[in-house]
């Protein structure tokens, strides 16, 4: 396949193109999510859909174990040439982090960087202007816009003067805060011929409004009568874009596939009336999904879903342009997430109320070069500046989910949806509360990743959890695993994935509970047993389990069923190890994803080498 520009490192070796995004720090992220996308084929119903589909989808790539390897960058100067100019010919000077392990299997290597259509080739083998070979000093030559860099200097200059705080950036390591750091606009003196100009990110996370740009919950939108339906009062618009039942169509997409809504729609909520078998561990039936929410649910004359009359309410509309990039995690689309959270509702009238049944739709957005994803980004930070639930701020938000949410936006993904993950965080059908996942199939994922029988083209199938083991695990193969991995595992960003097996024994479970009450993390045995109590920690926050229970003390949801956040969403939360007391942490989860976004959206392509990503996945 030939090399897109949405990669920005490649290793002189054979690694997989992948395009760096995620939370700020002082590492490089690198990854991409799908092949470069081929234009839409016609929108017409296939005569043979199964056939048609196991083609399609022999070439794709959607593979959450597929993580490649990224240098973590220290340092980026350009040194221009000639007189300033959106071109100027400069000489760059990369360091690569001595203190990485894992940047030695660069040494003396080359990297190639794209900026743009520019490839830079930056060489530690001490050819071609490297002075010296292996000291993980790279040196490249190309052109840098300098233009741009003062235009930015400016910004922060214009920023600085309406605040009345100091400006400052945030650094996280995966998603902890690890320092806030001055932001000064560089002297003018600094552009001159032969001066090394620092090229370094900076986001101002002041200019970027969460309610508007990040996390949308006004009801001012998610009750847009114009995009959405409210199954409790019958207002709105059934088909609207933002509806269960528009957005389940389009990822169907019949025209392709030949499964009906419907069909696809009744299929999926089957998976919770019997027991599922997935990865050899079984997630228990949950039968009451059938008299709480299957037989309420209107229906057509036909006997069918009436898919127009979903009793889901929507509840939020997200924006996780965090999650780019090579999160091992999951096969991400190039620009991170969009997701649309939904609750169930039950009840008719005035007594219909949203129950704690959340489904979250989880989309990969496919952009195929760093200037797609910066006008993507700058879409997003521009709501900022609307009204919010205005018109105009609805138009403008629906044209972002628009490029995500609609049918055949990603030919060489199953179904030819953007559709990443399907997720549900419920405790209304049974107890305890329990996180299930459900993926589209296609023929380069592994069948064991999924329930037993099946998994089934064109369906959403039960699929493991991700980052998560099977509770049942942690007497024999947890400790076992983490003081296996404790590289990856601390690394910034880390790079483990929790495998499907891990030594010989089945490991990643196919479903994620969280019983109540809770006061330490599940995910803790005695540093006895694992002695390297940053690597617990990391894992066990990167879990389902984890991060939406006992290692944040959260309550099972982030965003509920009534739209209200957890500690965790809601700003500044500090507290020590749940497990041994101390260190005390920091988290700022808002503030990173602010500080994402602003830096993606305004920044040359050549801040991405200081991205990182967290195995963070949720």
């Amino acid at each position: 396949m030939k090399p897109d520009l949405s990669s920005l490192w490649k290793h002189s070796r054979s690694v997989r193109w992948r395009l760096p995004f995620a939370l700020l720090a002082s590492s490089l992220a690198v990854g991409c999510g799908q092949p470069e996308p081929e234009a839409s084929e016609p929108s017409a119903p296939v005569a043979d859909p199964v056939a048609t589909l196991d083609a399609e989808l022999a070439s794709a790539t959607n593979d959450p174990e597929d993580a490649p390897s990224r240098p973590v960058v220290e340092s980026l100067v350009a040194i221009p040439q000639g007189a300033m100019s959106k071109a100027t010919a400069s000489v760059f000077e990369l360091k690569l982090d001595a203190q990485r392990p894992q940047n030695e299997q660069f040494r003396g290597k080359t990297l190639a960087m794209l900026d743009g259509t520019q490839q830079l080739l930056f060489r530690d083998d001490g050819q071609s202007g490297d002075a010296v070979a292996g000291d993980l000093l790279f040196s490249a030559s190309g052109t840098f816009d300098f233009v741009a860099l003062q235009a930015e200097q400016q910004r922060i200059r214009d920023a600085q003067a309406s605040s009345q705080e100091p400006l400052t950036t945030a650094v996280f390591e995966g998603r902890a805060l690890v320092r806030t750091v001055p932001v000064t606009a560089l002297n003018s003196s600094v552009f001159q011929v032969g001066q090394r100009v620092p090229i370094r990110p900076i986001g101002l996370a002041t200019l970027v409004d969460p309610a508007r740009s990040l996390i949308i919950r006004a009801p001012s939108v998610v009750n847009d009568p114009t995009r959405t339906w409210d199954p409790c009062t019958n207002a709105g618009n059934p088909t609207g874009k933002w509806t269960f039942n528009y957005l389940m169509t389009e990822m169907a997409n019949q025209p392709f596939t030949g499964v009906a809504p419907t069909t696809f729609v009744r299929d999926w909520l089957k998976q919770w009336e019997t027991p599922k078998s997935i990865n050899t561990f079984v997630s228990p039936a949950r039968p009451n999904i059938v008299p709480k929410l299957v037989t309420p649910w209107p229906k057509l004359t036909t006997g069918e879903l009436n898919l127009a009359r979903s009793p889901f309410k929507l509840i939020a509309i997200v924006n996780r342009l965090d999650l780019a990039g090579a999160n091992p995690a999951y096969g991400t689309g190039r620009a991170g997430e969009g997701r649309f959270i939904f609750a169930a509702t039950e009840g008719t009238g005035a007594s219909c109320h949203t129950v704690p049944f959340l489904v979250i739709l989880e989309y990969g957005v496919d952009k195929n070069d760093c200037l797609s994803i910066k006008t993507y980004a700058q879409q997003w930070q521009a709501l900022s500046g609307l009204v919010l639930g205005s018109p105009a701020y609805n138009a403008a938000l629906e044209a972002l989910t628009e490029q995500f949410a609609k049918r055949d936006l990603s030919p060489r993904k199953p179904n030819r949806s953007s559709i990443n993950q399907v997720r549900t965080n419920e405790l209304w059908i049974g107890s305890p509360w329990e996180l299930r996942e459900f993926r589209l199939w296609n023929t380069t994922i592994n069948p064991n990743s999924f329930a037993a029988p099946g998994p089934l083209l064109a369906h959403l199938n039960s699929h493991t959890v991700a980052q998560t083991p099977d509770r049942s695990t942690k007497p024999t193969v947890f400790a076992p695993y983490v003081n296996g991995n404790v590289p990856a595992i601390v690394a910034v960003p880390p790079t483990y994935t929790v495998p499907l097996v891990w030594a010989a024994s089945a490991f990643r479970g196919g479903r994620s509970v969280v019983p109540a009450p809770f006061a330490t993390p599940f995910w803790n045995l005695p540093a006895a047993s694992i002695p390297n109590r940053q690597a617990r920690h990391i894992f066990s926050l990167n879990t389902c389990d984890g991060c939406h229970g006992d290692e944040l003390g959260n309550n099972f949801t982030h965003v509920n069923q009534t739209g209200g956040l957890s500690p965790f969403l809601s700003g500044p939360l500090s507290f020590p190890d749940r497990a041994d007391g101390a260190p005390m942490r920091n988290f700022n989860e808002v503030l990173a994803r602010q500080t994402f976004l602003d830096q993606t959206a305004n920044q040359s392509c050549l801040t991405l080498p200081f991205l990182s990503t967290s195995a963070a996945v949720h």
